[in-house]
């Protein structure tokens, strides 16, 4: 179109009015209302919780999967140095299943704590056990080293092919010896419903104390419906706002878990969770696009350093996290 054509077709608008209907004045003034936007309401500090190893995944799912209690200290010591301040660990025997052996776990745990003491938080694994009684032989023997501890509400489909069945006589006991040692109690949500576990089993009956302090673990098979973004956002924000009714105060981490992987985590920083749970435990991959498995617990812990910062939130340290969740500081 040459530039008399333009002009022609520009002829008909020239008395048409255009552009702001504000008065030049007012709009090239300062905008306070700008600068004066209401800072959002979220915590500075993002926690990072190292959980190297489960009960479930095994070598033949991600061949970087560790064993021995070397390799599954080495795999801490290095996360912490990477930026997580805390660390929940299981143990595993010689044929690479989930046991409650103690000497496995002192052989973990107390070199940790020697090097780190109070600046790294111990989380405890009280599951798997035949009897309640079993499963909280470790709380018990690690009396005033394990700070806090999971409880898991849900009747879940644990792996995508086999069932772990909670009750609430089991909860309960959990929370109640738990709570008597001084071990704080991290509720752990599989799904929607548990809210209502929660609830009536925890809340109403008195049984547990506050601060309120639970993890969301969502995303692998039977946990909760991850498919896709949508199903991410929309899940994570409606369980943190059920659980914020429940008590505006509460603490809610966020586990990597599942296909979700850091995408759930950065979900997490997003809607201002006070940290997350993450490692080889409970996800396989790295990112939810792709098929890049976790090589080791301290590239995730790097990674996710750098999302907190890059969205303008600090890592936290241990002091932090026993802020958040209720606990004494030493």
């Amino acid at each position: 179109m040459g530039n008399d054509d333009v002009e022609s077709k520009l002829l008909k608008y020239k008395d048409m009015k255009g552009g702001y209907s504000t008065p030049i004045e007012t709009l090239f003034a300062p905008k306070k209302a700008w600068v004066e936007q209401r800072k959002w309401d979220m915590p500075d500090a993002f926690i990072i919780k190292v959980a190297p190893v489960g009960a479930f995944i095994m070598k033949e799912d991600n061949p970087n999967q560790k064993y021995t209690t070397v390799e599954i200290r080495n795999e801490i010591i290095e996360a912490i140095e990477a930026g997580a301040c805390s660390f929940h660990t299981h143990a595993r025997d010689e044929r690479g299943r989930n046991t409650l052996e103690v000497t496995l776990y002192h052989d973990i745990i107390d070199p940790i704590k020697k090097k780190f003491g109070s600046a790294v938080v111990a989380c405890g694994c009280p599951e798997g056990g035949a009897t309640v009684a079993d499963s909280l032989h470790p709380i018990l023997e690690f009396k005033d080293v394990l700070e806090t501890a999971p409880v898991t509400v849900s009747t879940v489909n644990a792996a995508g092919d086999f069932s772990a069945v909670q009750t609430r006589e089991i909860a309960q006991a959990h929370v109640e010896i738990m709570q008597d040692v001084g071990c704080k109690p991290e509720i752990v949500l599989h799904n929607v419903g548990d809210i209502s576990l929660v609830r009536r089993w925890l809340i109403d009956t008195g049984v547990l104390a506050k601060p309120y302090y639970f993890r969301l673990a969502l995303g692998n098979p039977g946990w909760g419906y991850i498919e896709d973004p949508d199903t991410l956002f929309q899940c994570m924000s409606f369980m943190v706002r059920e659980l914020k009714k429940i008590d505006t105060a509460c603490a809610i981490m966020i586990d990597m878990a599942g296909r979700a992987a850091l995408f759930g985590v950065a979900a997490g920083i997003l809607l201002g969770l006070i940290g997350a749970r993450v490692g080889m435990e409970d996800a396989l991959y790295v990112y939810p696009h792709t098929d890049e498995m976790i090589k080791n617990n301290a590239s995730v812990v790097g990674k996710v350093a750098m999302l907190v910062e890059a969205l303008g939130r600090k890592v936290g340290n241990a002091d932090d996290y026993r802020r958040f969740i209720g606990i004494d500081i030493p």
